[in-house]
């Protein structure tokens, strides 16, 4: 690839990267006291850039690996690589992988009106795993938490919540993505789920749903079988408020 192509490649990436900033401004913050500064200047970015293109060259990897700004993007997600000033002083970059969208991503713990909870059976691609899991999904456009969380109870249950509490906020992992999304618990007619069946989520990759007390639960988390950290929140946090009984 030539120097004029590689240069328009990084100038596209970091025009991704100035919109994706004047958008989600709170994404760029360099707070007092942070120990890793998100670097702003292009002279910075293009010495970063170089850096990680010549490491990658060294291990025989395409050069744009090295690129600063937004370097994949689709209809759910972002990849961006920050150029960065670390508490040494030295410079290098920082991969973080954000939502596409502007809204609130959420996960809904489904409690029936008899105190079961509702589990999914779901197929995952990064770890190429079934899990056992609530719902969650990503936000749509600027949707709120809310509105995110019904429309996944709706896509992946086929039924409809009757309320919707709060739990909190979850962090899915810090090290690689900001924030998580909303965390509910959603109360749910068990006459409406069980008229539903099995046929709601297939597409999705759910292939079968569990009922379970709260005592078979608690011994599912202890034994390991779920090991989802959306899940694990949802339980930690109703527990913690005194909403799903615990010891």
């Amino acid at each position: 690839m030539s120097a004029e192509d590689s240069r328009s490649r990084r100038d596209a990436r970091l025009a991704a990267y100035e919109k994706l900033q004047a958008a989600r401004p709170h994404l760029f913050a360099n707070p007092p006291g942070a120990a890793f500064e998100i670097l702003f200047d292009r002279a910075d970015q293009d010495f970063v850039s170089e850096q990680g293109a010549a490491w990658a060259r060294a291990n025989g990897l395409p050069e744009e690996y090295g690129d600063i700004g937004v370097v994949y993007q689709d209809a759910y997600t972002m990849m961006v690589r920050d150029a960065v000033r670390f508490r040494t002083g030295d410079r290098g970059a920082y991969f973080r992988v954000c939502p596409a969208a502007d809204g609130v991503a959420a996960a809904v713990l489904p409690v029936l009106d008899d105190g079961r909870v509702v589990l999914l059976r779901h197929f995952r691609h990064a770890d190429r795993r079934w899990h056992w899991e609530i719902p969650r999904g990503f936000a749509e456009g600027e949707a709120d938490g809310e509105e995110t969380a019904r429309r996944e109870v709706g896509e992946e249950l086929g039924c409809e919540v009757r309320d919707l509490v709060r739990l909190g906020t979850m962090v899915s992992d810090s090290g690689m993505t900001p924030g998580g999304g909303d965390v509910y618990l959603g109360l749910i007619d068990h006459r409406e789920f069980e008229a539903v069946g099995d046929g709601p989520g297939k597409d999705e990759g759910i292939d079968a749903k569990k009922v379970v007390g709260a005592d078979d639960l608690r011994s599912m988390i202890a034994a390991g079988e779920i090991d989802d950290s959306f899940t694990l929140t949802a339980y930690a946090l109703a527990v913690a408020q005194g909403r799903l009984p615990g010891r």
